[in-house]
């Protein structure tokens, strides 16, 4: 187990007290580690046990542990406290309080604090797989995940951004590859033509673009990005989405309805303007092939008026 005593989690996590019982938390731990492998790696899981042990670990190994760490005792510290909202007893379950000093808390207020420790988990996740993006340890470079990455025209967080802010969720940007992947294969791929697999394979091999390519690079990356963002916001949970995100989906009016979820008629109506934007973008790309095609170049609008033909037909 990643996290072994009940001060290392108060350490991690900031709201839980070393003066608890560790042992009712324990699976909790566990069932998060697995979580968070699912979005990380096996390797990775497997590597931070692995320094967890070492005596002497480095300095970029210490930080690994530590960020792989935080987001599983915050995740297991939520879980922990929405199963012991009441005690369980032999026969039914109850609240035990001290009436004097002590009060049930509104659910909104726990609602307000769920969010608050989700928002943090998911921070955590993001500075974990920005750091491992920035590292050299071979867990991470060789995965999967990363692999597909790679083989994306928007193929990093950062890229990603520079199209539509995401709050720099690295863990938004992989949950999103197989949106990303779906809208290449499907959409990128067919419009761009015989320009998809030369592009690509430039692109990946690190190759110098020519203008052509770059302007046709950034065209898809700016149809894949606001296409990716249509499909989300359709087919994800709205808590796995980035908070901007998520905000922008939520009532702007300033009553009692000001923080309710999104309803259906709200979702649909942004993800179609993001879908229009994106086949904005995938239209240029159309265009921009076209007058750059033989075709085009070949073809003269006007005759060549050279004034020394002089002759009239009738």
């Amino acid at each position: 187990m990643l996290i072994r005593t009940t001060q290392e989690l108060k350490e991690l996590t900031g709201s839980w007290y070393a003066s608890n019982e560790f042992d009712p938390i324990k699976q909790d731990i566990e069932d998060e580690t697995d979580d968070l492998a699912l979005v990380v790696g096996d390797d990775i899981i497997d590597k931070a046990k692995e320094i967890q042990d070492k005596t002497d670990p480095s300095e970029n190994e210490q930080k690994l542990l530590k960020l792989v760490k935080r987001p599983i005792a915050i995740m297991a510290a939520l879980r922990f406290y929405q199963s012991n909202l009441v005690s369980h007893d032999q026969s039914t379950r109850k609240i035990k309080i001290d009436k004097d000093n002590e009060s049930v808390p509104w659910e909104w207020m726990l609602d307000k604090d769920d969010e608050a420790h989700l928002n943090k988990a998911q921070r955590a996740i993001d500075r974990l797989i920005s750091f491992l993006d920035k590292s050299d340890f071979t867990e991470w470079n060789d995965s999967d995940a990363k692999k597909e990455a790679k083989s994306l025209f928007v193929n990093s967080t950062k890229v990603f951004g520079e199209y539509y802010p995401i709050d720099n969720s690295a863990r938004f940007y992989y949950m999103a590859i197989p949106l990303l992947r779906e809208v290449q294969t499907l959409h990128l791929k067919e419009v761009m033509g015989a320009d998809y697999k030369i592009l690509l394979d430039a692109f990946q091999e690190n190759e110098e673009l020519s203008d052509y390519q770059v302007t046709l690079l950034d065209y898809a990356r700016r149809a894949q990005a606001l296409a990716t963002i249509a499909l989300a916001v359709r087919r994800l949970n709205a808590k796995v989405l980035p908070e901007g995100i998520v905000k922008t989906l939520k009532s702007s009016s300033q009553t009692v309805n000001a923080s309710r979820a999104a309803i259906t008629k709200e979702i649909d109506y942004f993800s179609k303007r993001m879908e229009a934007d994106a086949f904005t973008s995938i239209d240029k790309i159309k265009r921009y092939r076209f007058r750059n095609s033989a075709e085009y170049l070949q073809y003269q609008m006007l005759p060549n008026h050279d004034p020394n033909d002089k002759f009239l037909s009738t």
